[in-house]
């Protein structure tokens, strides 16, 4: 791909995507930045062609990392630009699921060897570690081969890029996972936790008190408010997915629901459907 003629378009939301935005920059890629949180829609970028046209003049590329939006993708196709999509998620009416991380993708679709990570300053297990994690949580660590001291470094590092997004974000999102789990309760073989506040997400910060407490993955279902709702480590993301909509990740094994209006599902219609 030619590094000189592309824009690579990629939020600053997660460790996963601060790590493709370090090596875009070691690659000097051109890069928008967006700020949308997770959820974030292509629609909702305000005049993408035109950032995208000052980032580059020269651009007739376009790599969209996890900003989902058909109507947007071709009307920049429209103005002359090849758009190439980074995702591993399916949402509503939009299946991008695939096998690798977005981190995975990007290391392939840009030809980044060990080398050049190592030669950028960086450990390439390390690295690869992230995508891991993104890719199927702390649990994949082990069959990527990360155990023992290997295991704890590759969590060392991912937390240093959490740092990095933000230690006041990180501080509040971990205080309330914490303050939910505490209230935990356990429903047909999965774990109910509750947080009153939907403005931020629990999810990952939970994620990680799970993983402390427990060697195995643990089917939990996480409600935030009155607008967000995850299912984790089921074998029902999928159908989950198409029964409320919403998205799946994690390999299809984790949904999620974020609703801008109207209600979300409740703790029965989702246990009739992942209990049966």
């Amino acid at each position: 791909m030619q590094i000189e003629t592309t824009v690579l378009v990629c939020p600053r939301n997660d460790e996963e995507a601060l790590m493709i935005l370090k090596l875009a920059e070691k690659l000097q890629l051109a890069v928008v930045v967006s700020d949308q949180p997770h959820g974030a829609k292509l629609d909702r970028e305000k005049d993408l062609l035109a950032r995208i046209r000052e980032a580059s003049s020269s651009a007739t590329r376009v790599v969209i990392v996890e900003i989902p939006g058909p109507e947007v993708e071709d009307d920049l196709r429209a103005n002359g630009l090849t758009v190439e999509i980074i995702d591993h998620h399916r949402y509503d009416g939009i299946d991008r699921m695939q096998k690798e991380s977005s981190l995975e993708q990007f290391i392939e679709m840009f030809a980044v060897t060990d080398d050049q990570l190592t030669e950028w300053g960086f450990s390439p297990v390390m690295v690869h570690s992230v995508g891991v994690i993104d890719r199927g949580f702390v649990w994949a660590l082990k069959d990527a081969g990360y155990v023992g001291e290997g295991r704890k470094e590759a969590l060392a590092f991912y937390r240093t890029l959490t740092e990095e997004l933000g230690v006041e974000r990180r501080d509040k999102e971990e205080a309330a996972a914490r303050a939910a789990w505490e209230k935990r309760e356990e429903r047909d073989g999965f774990l109910i936790v509750r947080g009153e506040e939907d403005r931020i997400s629990i999810r990952d910060a939970l994620s990680f008190i799970i993983a402390s407490e427990f060697d195995e993955p643990q089917p939990v279902m996480i409600i935030q408010g009155e607008r967000r709702m995850y299912v984790q480590d089921t074998e029902k993301a999928k159908v989950l997915y198409d029964t409320f909509g919403g998205f799946t990740f994690g390999q299809d094994r984790c949904w999620g629901i974020l609703k801008e209006e109207g209600a979300l599902p409740t703790v029965d219609e989702v246990l009739q459907v992942v209990v049966s």
